[in-house]
Order: C-alpha cells, then sequence, then structure tokens
C-alpha cells in the first residue's frame, strides 16, 4: 500500500468511497457526512490544491484524506493548544468500509504528522462528530487532545475538535 496526492482522474473512485463511508455510518446512527458534503466540486478543488491523497492497494483507493492549512471560521471560537506556531488541518479522512479497523486511519493519520514535522508545522488539527465516541478514543490513543466543541451549520449533533502538538 502507498499514499499518492489524488489526481482528477481519481474523482469517480474517490466518490464511490465516500459514498460507501455515508451508507456506513448512517447505517451505524454516525451523521458525520451526508449528499451535500463532501460534493464533487468540493473535490475537485482539493485535487486541484493538492491536497487530496488518496491510500493505494493494488491500484485501486482504499482510503482518502484531505489536509491543509485552511481553518474555517466556525474553529475561531476552539482554544486550541497551539496558539503561536503554524498548523495543518485535516478536513476529511474515509477509509472503505470493509478496510477499516486494519490500521488505514492510523497510517493516513502518521502520513499527515510526518509532512507536518518534515515542513515545520507544529500542530494537527481536526473534528469529529461527538457521536464517533469510538473515533475519538482512537485520535486520543494517537496523542490528540480534545480543545473544544463546534456545532456546523445544518447539523444537529456537535463536532468533537482535537489536535496534537510536536
Amino acid at each position: 500500500m502507498h499514499i499518492q496526492k489524488a489526481i482528477s482522474e481519481n474523482l469517480i473512485e474517490i466518490m464511490y468511497l465516500l459514498r460507501q463511508c455515508i451508507e456506513d455510518f448512517n447505517k451505524n446512527n454516525i451523521y458525520q457526512w451526508n449528499i451535500s458534503y463532501p460534493d464533487t466540486f468540493r473535490l475537485i478543488q482539493e485535487i486541484e490544491k493538492g491536497s487530496l491523497y488518496l491510500m493505494i492497494n493494488k491500484g485501486v483507493p482504499v482510503a482518502t484524506i484531505t489536509f491543509d492549512e485552511k481553518q474555517d471560521e466556525v474553529f475561531n471560537d476552539v482554544v486550541w493548544n497551539n496558539n503561536e506556531g503554524k498548523f495543518i488541518v485535516i478536513h476529511r479522512i474515509a477509509v472503505f468500509p470493509t478496510w477499516q479497523r486494519k490500521g488505514v486511519g492510523r497510517k493516513l493519520i502518521e502520513f499527515v504528522e510526518k509532512f507536518a514535522q518534515e515542513n515545520n508545522y507544529k500542530s494537527v488539527r481536526l473534528d469529529v462528530t461527538s457521536a464517533n465516541k469510538k473515533l475519538i478514543k482512537l485520535y486520543e490513543k494517537l496523542g490528540f487532545s480534545q480543545t473544544g466543541d463546534i456545532l456546523y451549520p445544518k447539523q444537529k449533533v456537535p463536532f468533537t475538535c482535537l489536535e496534537k502538538v510536536f
């Protein structure tokens, strides 16, 4: 398995992977994403910016991660641990359901952490629906600390913000 930047030719595979993840979330009463997020236009922008990556196994994408320096305004009131250095924001991690619980998500996080440290970032930030307790525990096990909660527009459940400082 390896991780590479997504290209426009991967768009249909990415959309399929994300739809499978959304169905799996919904089946487990976790409403992290929906039919309007993530949308095709957003994915095209992320591919063009070079912020969307794929984990490939035998030529097939099994997971995706999107990260960059952009932090939405909804995060402005969160009390982050890193207030002085630059940071990376993970916007989305998606692991195809049959590949979950096999260390794929951990490898994606490690990939971002290595990128951050090699490029002098001081922390990695992310958020997850507060309903997904298992995922929050995983992030904490990986060294992330909870920093607060936010409420996205059109969402009923708050999202927990987490950060790992190097």
